[in-house]
Parts: structure tokens; sequence; C-alpha cells
């Protein structure tokens, strides 16, 4: 019987509590080209590539002094073939609200193009710098094998451009010219480099 009257209770408590949380997440989605250079282990020659580059991915509150996330990157060397990955990322506040900031991303690849020759299940790392306006350069290495096959060498470099960086996600030194009225996880207050 007193389960009758405490649940209406514990719906109303519920139900009149002030909903003043805002839980926004970081978001990424970035495209781009440049170049790469692969090893093939067999004959130890290192073929270079141009390569595109997108990155798509999720992370904590860009409020954060810090964000954690993960993303799915896809690497197309053009005439190598192209990389499959998915990564953590770690990322300065300031580069989560689109202003200056880097971040680091360590994760796997799925690499189904070379017979092995070039690697098969390389491990990636990638630092990324950011700046207003979306724009980023990513540098990023292959190195050894998850699954104990051939290991990877090679390497890339990119210009990209983060469309959410650019728009939902931005705030900063850009504001000035082309205002944010509502960015993505709120408003940094205080005056800051944004690193």
């Amino acid at each position: 019987m007193r389960f009758v009257f405490a649940l209406p209770l514990a719906t109303a408590t519920l139900l009149s509590a002030p909903a003043d949380a805002r839980a926004d997440v970081s978001s990424w989605f970035a495209v781009g080209g440049g170049g790469a250079s692969e090893r093939s282990l067999p004959s130890a020659t290192r073929n270079v590539a141009i390569a595109m580059t997108g990155t798509l991915g999720v992370g904590t509150s860009p409020m954060a002094p810090l964000v954690v996330g993960g993303l799915v990157r896809g690497t197309g060397l053009f005439g190598l073939g192209a990389d499959l990955g998915v990564a953590v990322r770690l990322a300065t506040g300031g580069f989560a609200r689109g202003d200056w900031g880097v971040a680091l991303d360590a994760g796997a690849l799925w690499r189904s193009w070379g017979n092995g020759d070039y690697g098969d299940w390389p491990l990636q790392a990638v630092l990324t710098a950011g700046s207003p306006w979306g724009f980023e350069v990513a540098i990023g290495t292959e190195l050894w094998s998850v699954d104990g096959g051939n290991a990877a060498q090679g390497f890339f470099a990119a210009l990209e451009l983060d469309l959410l960086r650019l728009t939902v996600m931005r705030q900063g030194a850009s504001e000035r010219w082309w205002p944010n009225p509502n960015p993505a996880g709120g408003r940094k207050t205080t005056a800051s480099a944004g690193w």
C-alpha cells in the first residue's frame, strides 16, 4: 500500500526538479588532403602518395580544459589503398571549442591493401594542431602491427578543415568577424588563450 503513495510522490518530485543541466558533447568532422609515405617491406623502398583524410568523432564537454573522445579516421592513399581506423582522442578545450588548440589521437587501422607488404593492422598516432575557422594541420604515423604480422612504417601530413569546429563548436578569436550565437556546449566565460 505504501508503494501506491510513494510512486506518485517520487514522480512529482522528479518532474518538479529544475532542468538546468546542459550536456552537449564535442564533435569533429574534418576532411583534408596532403601527402603520405609508406615503406614496402619486401622491397625495402618507400612509396609516396597523395593522401585524402576524413575524421568523424565525438567527445566529452567542450567546456572542459581537456576533452576525451573517440573517432573514426579514414585515409585514402592514391595508388596504394585506403586505411580505416578507430582511435581515442585527447584534445585541449580550445581545440574542442573551435579555437587554437591541439589533439592527439591513438588507435589501430584496418589496412586491406598491399597483401601485408605495408603492414597488416598498424597502430596509428596523429597530432593535430587546430586554429580558428576550423583549419587544422594533421601529422600522423603508422607503426608496428596489432596482430603481430608485418609491421607498418609510414607517415602522412594533411591540411584539414573541420566543418563542426567551423560552425556549431566555434567560439573564440573568430567570433570578432562571425559571431556564433549559441555554440554547442555553451559559452566559455573566462578569458583564455584557448589552450
